[in-house]
């Protein structure tokens, strides 16, 4: 299958227009949370490739059964749209540093509310944190990654979720911890 591979400049200048930003900026943990509209963590249903009200642009819409919500407010199953996917002229487009999804994966989403966003998550990224099950079977957290997430620290108000590129997932903090530090924020 022949892909495109379209870059973050790009596909923000086909729906923003040239004037604007097309870097994604370091934001906090606490700004991360601010910005989203909703926060909830849930299980990948599907990954489903659909096409833009106009047709001109394949976009993935990934389905979540929700376990709990955080913020915001959100029924059983939320639904968002990213930009990329299959086409049915054989090509498929792909948006650099897009977050992908599989199906059964456990993830924690910080999603803002505006459709024309070709990357629903607060920040790209940065507005999603996976759940790993450790060795001791309990659930931690990952960044998008998979790096582990081994404290939520900060003070003045700028919280940062600390990360390490260790590979042993028993140091990551629990889904319980991560939660509860969001709440804390709220």
């Amino acid at each position: 299958m022949k892909t495109l591979l379209l870059t973050i400049s790009l596909a923000l200048l086909l729906f923003t227009g040239a004037g604007n930003s097309t870097t994604v900026v370091r934001m906090s943990f606490s700004e991360v949370i601010d910005a989203a509209d909703t926060i909830a963590l849930g299980t990948v249903l599907a990954a489903e490739p659909v096409w833009s009200d106009d047709r001109q642009l394949p976009f993935t819409e990934v389905s979540f059964q929700i376990e709990e919500t955080v913020k915001g407010e959100v029924g059983t199953v939320l639904v968002l749209r990213f930009l990329g996917g299959p086409a049915p002229n054989g090509l498929t487009l792909e948006v650099s540093d897009m977050p992908t999804f599989a199906v059964g994966q456990r993830v924690v989403v910080f999603a803002e509310d505006d459709p024309r966003r070709v990357c629903p998550l607060v920040g790209w990224w940065q507005g999603l944190y996976r759940i790993s099950r450790d060795r001791q079977g309990v659930d931690t957290v990952t960044d998008h990654a998979g790096r582990p997430v081994v404290e939520i620290a900060g003070a003045s108000g700028r919280r940062e979720a600390r990360l390490t590129a260790g590979e042993a997932p028993y140091d990551a903090i629990t889904i319980g911890e991560f939660v509860a530090s969001i709440r804390q924020e709220l």
